[in-house]
C-alpha cells in the first residue's frame, strides 16, 4: 500500500513539474541565501523570479493543460510530500560530534581553494568549476549555472569572509570534511535589468552568517577537489 501511495505521489509531482513554475533549491560554492532581505518595488515587475534570495535555484516553466483546481490539488499533494521529506532529513542530520583543527596540509590549501570556488561561482565560470569539482558534483552544478545563464542572472557574494574552519575526524580511507563558518551578502544580479533595479536588490539584502560541510578529496599532492557541500 505504501509503495502504491509513493507511485501516485511521484506521478502527481511529475504532472506538477510540467504544469506550473517550480523552484528547485540547490547548493554550490557556499551560498546561504538572504532571508533577511526586504521586499521592494523592484520585484513587483517580475513575479517569475526570486530576485533577492541567492539560493542558486532555477525555475522551470511548463504549459497549463488542466484546470486551476487540478493544479491546486496536485500542488498541495506535492508540497505536503516534499515538506515531510525535508523535515525528516533535517531531523536525521546532525553536526558531526568529532572534529578538530585542520591538518597543516589542508590548512594551507583550503582557504585559497574556498575563495577560488566562490569566485568562479559568482562569475558563472564553468571552466574553472570543472577543474575544482568532482565530475559528478560538477554535473549537478553545471545544470544550475546553465539555468542562471538562460535567466540572465549571476549569484553575488559580497563581503564573503571565513569566520572559522574545523575538520571532521574521519578514517584515512574516507573523504575529508571541513566545517566552514562564513558570512556574506548573497543576492542575484541581472545583466538584462537596469542599474537601478540591481542596485535596489543589493541594498535590500543583509549580510548573513552560514555554516556548511565541504566534502573534499586530494586531486594531487597540492590541489583539492570538491565533492559536495551540505548546509548545516
Amino acid at each position: 500500500m505504501k509503495r502504491i501511495i509513493l507511485i501516485l505521489v511521484a506521478i502527481n509531482l511529475s504532472l506538477l513539474f510540467f504544469l506550473t513554475p517550480t523552484t528547485t533549491m540547490a547548493r554550490a560554492g557556499g551560498s546561504m541565501g538572504s532571508s533577511g532581505s526586504t521586499t521592494s518595488s523592484s520585484d513587483t515587475s517580475d513575479s517569475g523570479y526570486d530576485n533577492y534570495r541567492g539560493y542558486r535555484g532555477y525555475n522551470n516553466y511548463g504549459n497549463n493543460r488542466f484546470s486551476m483546481m487540478d493544479v491546486v490539488i496536485i500542488g498541495f499533494i506535492g508540497f505536503s510530500f516534499l515538506t515531510s521529506v525535508r523535515r525528516n532529513r533535517r531531523k536525521n542530520f546532525k553536526l558531526p560530534e568529532t572534529y578538530d583543527e585542520l591538518t597543516p596540509q589542508l590548512n594551507d590549501c583550503f582557504e585559497p581553494f574556498f575563495y577560488q570556488v566562490e569566485d568562479a561561482w559568482t562569475k558563472n565560470d564553468l571552466a574553472t568549476l570543472r577543474e575544482l569539482m568532482s565530475p559528478f558534483y560538477f554535473t549537478k552544478q553545471k545544470r544550475i549555472i546553465n539555468g542562471y545563464i538562460r535567466q540572465h542572472k549571476i549569484d553575488q557574494l559580497d563581503g564573503l569572509v571565513i569566520i572559522d574552519l574545523q575538520q571532521v575526524v574521519t578514517s584515512s580511507d574516507q573523504k575529508m570534511q571541513v566545517i566552514v563558518t562564513a558570512q556574506a551578502r548573497d543576492y542575484f544580479q541581472y545583466d538584462n535589468k537596469t542599474t537601478e533595479y540591481n542596485q535596489q536588490i543589493q541594498e535590500d539584502t543583509n549580510i548573513e552568517r552560514f555554516q556548511e560541510i565541504w566534502t573534499l578529496t586530494w586531486k594531487d599532492e597540492t590541489n583539492l577537489q570538491l565533492c559536495n557541500i551540505k548546509t548545516i
